[in-house]
């Protein structure tokens, strides 16, 4: 009997390994093979893990844990807010226009901007399908035709997203993990930029080489010839700006001036930024975006409210004590490569899911180096996920944008780029004391 009078399914104190093995069991049958909701089936896992021990009503846990990610849904959500606002008010279009307008005839420029136009989404909102379906839709049939063949194109956006998921403001994976041990987000804007930008830009020139080899008159006729529906815009770029610019210096004020500027919180600043789109944008229908908005993160945040159920039934039964335990005894060097490996593989089911289960244990199991460099380097090790298949989302959102049937033709593509991603952040989990040293 449990405390409250609940038979149990099995007698209380079920060994930790065996009861992380039911809980991550039952979670995969029912995302892999039955292919439940990820956040119904985090929550099923954890109510699995309780059951096990003698708790066949885990209500406290369950519904305490659920709330625990609040903060990081409610960034989600107005973040998500401000994109379609953006979006829907044709700001995003207009932008793409212009930079293809102006550097179309410069490659090595162009390729860039478009890259930085790609992540944009991903860098607000946490989520590499908000890049790929808000600008990467956009931005594939400007490379297409400046000449690039569909699979680099698919490629670029599909890497741009999970670059954009891994890149400053806003990397929910390091807030997933640095939650784990109290750990503020504050300090993650270095690390995480040093994780994503120089990646990007090796990234969108390897994949975008052929441009760089042709004439730049023959890229820039081709370019504008191809693409002329982003080229036309009712309002002018600095307009289009507006809301982008109001955002940046709302996140930037309060960390540049402390002492004079409330710090009033990310969904604030998105939600006013928000606002500011809407003024300055074309009449469109505001209450059918926010609805979309709203559909659109229903799934991120289900996802949210599972991992949190997951993880405080995971350390209440001691599962992730038993993990951190493990971890502990292993030399440094195989805790790298274990994440290198470990991390991206878990995250094909969910990249949050990954950073949860088994990014704060390796955190905790690393505890006394650089906590933020390293937090950071798990973060982009879980965002990798996104890549991985079977669901593989971004790059199957971004075959599916240029019509391409066979996404295994794009993934071939992100093979070398998401190795060198992976590698960049094997060496910052080497060597996070440095790397935090260096970067103060």
């Amino acid at each position: 009997m449990t405390a409250g009078g609940l038979p149990a399914i099995a007698p209380a104190g079920w060994p930790e390994p065996a009861t992380l093995a039911v809980m991550l069991g039952v979670f995969a049958a029912l995302a892999v093979w039955r292919r439940w909701p990820i956040g119904v089936s985090l929550l099923a896992g954890a109510w699995a893990g309780a059951a096990v021990n003698g708790d066949l009503l885990p209500h406290r846990h369950l519904i305490e844990g659920a709330f625990s990610y609040l903060d990081p849904i409610l960034v989600i959500v107005t973040a998500m807010i401000f994109m379609r606002a953006l979006a829907d008010g044709g700001a995003l279009a207009c932008i793409v226009g212009a930079v293809e307008r102006r550097l179309g005839g410069r490659p090595a420029l162009l390729l860039p901007m478009l890259m930085v136009i790609v992540m944009f989404p991903g860098m607000v909102t946490g989520s590499s399908t908000a890049s790929v379906l808000a600008t990467g839709t956009m931005v594939g049939p400007v490379l297409v035709g400046l000449g690039l063949c569909a699979e680099r194109a698919a490629a670029i956006i599909a890497m741009g997203g999970v670059l954009g998921m891994i890149a400053p403001p806003i990397n929910i994976p390091a807030m997933i993990i640095g939650s784990g041990i109290d750990l503020p987000y504050v300090g993650f804007a270095a690390p995480l930029a040093l994780a994503s930008f120089p990646a990007a830009l090796l990234i969108v020139y390897w994949l975008g080489w052929p441009l760089l080899r042709q004439r730049a008159g023959r890229a820039a006729m081709a370019g504008l010839a191809g693409a002329g529906a982003t080229a036309a815009s009712p309002f002018s770029l600095w307009r289009a700006l507006a809301a982008p610019l109001a955002a940046a210096a709302l996140m930037i004020a309060p960390r540049a001036w402390p002492s004079a500027v409330p710090d009033y919180g990310l969904p604030l600043a998105f939600l006013i930024s928000a606002a500011v789109a809407v003024v300055v944008s074309p009449r469109f229908g505001v209450v059918r975006s926010l609805v979309a908005a709203t559909e659109d993160v229903l799934p991120v945040a289900g996802i949210l409210t599972g991992v949190g159920a997951f993880i405080q039934v995971m350390t209440v039964t001691g599962g992730r004590g038993w993990l951190v335990a493990l971890m502990l005894a292993a030399p440094a060097w195989a805790l790298v490569g274990a994440a290198a490996v470990s991390v991206p593989a878990f995250g094909a089911v969910s990249a949050f899911g990954s950073a949860s289960v088994l990014g704060v244990p390796f955190l905790l199991s690393m505890l006394g180096r650089d906590e933020v460099v390293t937090a950071a380097a798990l973060s982009s090790l879980a965002g990798l996920g996104d890549l991985m298949l079977p669901a593989a989302i971004a790059a199957t959102l971004a075959a599916r944008a240029l019509g391409i049937s066979d996404r295994r033709r794009v993934l071939r593509r992100c093979v070398l780029p998401a190795a060198a991603i992976a590698l960049v952040a094997a060496a910052m989990l080497a060597w996070s004391p440095q790397i935090g040293r260096w970067l103060r």
